[in-house]
C-alpha cells in the first residue's frame, strides 16, 4: 500500500512539473526536442546558408497546389496562336475598368497613359519601351500581348508574379485594345 502511495505521489509530481511550473512561469522540459524543434521557422535565419536567410526560392520547374504551369515561357509563337481570350468578347465597364485599373499600376509607368511609350521613367530608360498603339502591336493576337505580360519580352520582365490573376492580365489585353482604337480614331 505504501509503495502504491508513493507511487501516486511520485506521479503527481512529476504531472505537475512536466505540464506547467506556475502562472507566468516557463514549463518545465523533459523531452527538449519537443519544445525546441530543429526545424527552420518563418522569418527565422539559417545558420548554414551563405546569408543565413530562410527565405529562399522553390526548387525549378516546381509548381505550386492548384495553379498550373505557363506552358508557354520559351515559346511567343506558341502562346500567340493557342491562347485565346476568355474576354475578347467581354469590352463591358466592369472588365474596361479592371484593365485600365491594372494597366496604370503596372503599364503605364513605362508605356504611357495613352500607351504611345512616353510614361513617366520611358526618358530615363536606356531601352525605351514600345507605344502599344503601333500597326505592329495592333497586329498582335491578344495571346502575344497576354504573353508578354505574363513572360515578359527584351527588356521587360515577367508580371505573373505581380498580376497573379489571369482574368485581370486578359483584362489589360482589352484595356490595350480600347487605347489602341482610340489611336486610330
Amino acid at each position: 500500500m505504501r509503495k502504491v502511495s508513493r507511487m501516486a505521489i511520485a506521479t503527481t509530481c512529476l504531472f505537475l512539473l512536466a505540464c506547467n511550473a506556475g502562472p507566468n512561469k516557463t514549463n518545465v522540459e523533459l523531452v527538449q526536442d519537443m519544445m525546441d524543434q530543429i526545424s527552420v521557422k518563418a522569418q527565422d535565419w539559417d545558420s548554414e546558408s551563405k546569408d543565413q536567410s530562410t527565405a529562399m526560392l522553390p526548387p525549378e520547374n516546381s509548381v505550386a497546389r492548384g495553379k498550373a504551369p505557363y506552358k508557354y515561357t520559351t515559346d511567343p509563337l506558341g502562346a500567340e496562336s493557342h491562347l485565346k481570350n476568355p474576354l475578347a468578347n467581354d469590352m463591358s465597364a466592369d472588365i474596361l475598368k479592371l484593365g485600365k485599373t491594372n494597366y496604370e499600376i503596372y503599364c503605364m509607368v513605362c508605356h504611357g497613359e495613352a500607351g504611345g511609350g512616353d510614361g513617366p521613367v520611358a526618358e530615363k530608360m536606356a531601352l525605351r519601351p514600345p507605344a502599344l498603339v503601333t500597326d505592329k502591336v495592333k497586329g498582335f493576337k491578344d495571346g502575344r500581348i497576354f504573353h508578354i505580360i505574363t513572360a515578359g519580352q527584351g527588356v521587360m520582365g515577367s508580371y505573373a508574379s505581380q498580376i497573379t490573376d489571369k482574368n485581370k492580365r486578359w483584362a489589360i489585353v482589352n484595356y490595350i485594345r480600347t487605347l489602341q482604337k482610340k489611336s486610330g480614331e
